[in-house]
């Protein structure tokens, strides 16, 4: 009986506690994703890209000088994200293979109409992800819209590898002179 006793009491505090963590369960307490809800407000804004880019610099540097404040504001986020320009101009977003397609469908949107907005031409930005220690893959590319030339086309192929072979401009390795 008076194991009964105490097998009952430890039962109806097992059950007490599981239900007292159920009630105060937070389910955002240990969400690890960024929140990528308003991007427009964070640091480095365009507004303050804009000032720190010198006019006097050739096309190229001022590229390659907005492609490093880019990749600031979000590794001030913890996110692994790069924007790369080679020699020639064209701009590559590199993000990490844990990112979702979506939040790199965001973040390419943004870059797209910040190269728009700040150098004037309409890119085409190609979308790259990796794992670390590995060469970057295609998978993607922002473009202007056949319908809306002003707003950005963001298309994602992640099949690449199911329609043909996969060529060299496939994947991302150094570029020279970044």
């Amino acid at each position: 009986m008076k194991r009964l006793v105490i097998i009952v009491i430890v039962l109806l505090v097992a059950g007490g506690t599981a239900i007292l963590k159920l009630a105060t369960y937070e389910p955002t307490a240990n969400d690890t994703m960024t929140d990528m809800t308003n991007l427009s407000t964070w640091e480095p804004t365009t507004a303050q890209i804009r000032t720190q880019l010198d006019p006097n610099a050739s096309l190229l540097q001022r590229k390659r000088h907005y492609g490093r404040l880019f990749r600031s504001r979000y590794r001030a986020k913890s996110m692994a994200v790069n924007l790369r320009v080679g020699q020639d101009g064209m701009f590559y977003l590199e993000c990490a293979a844990t990112i979702p397609t979506w939040d790199k469908a965001l973040i390419a949107h943004q870059a797209w109409t910040e190269i728009r907005e700040l150098f004037g031409e309409k890119p085409r930005l190609f979308i790259y992800e990796s794992y670390i220690g590995t060469l970057s893959r295609r998978v993607g590319e922002a473009r202007a819209s056949t319908n809306n030339p002003a707003v950005p086309e963001v298309v994602f192929d992640t099949g690449w590898h199911l329609h043909r072979k996969p060529q060299r401009a496939d994947f991302l390795g150094r570029l020279p002179g970044s």
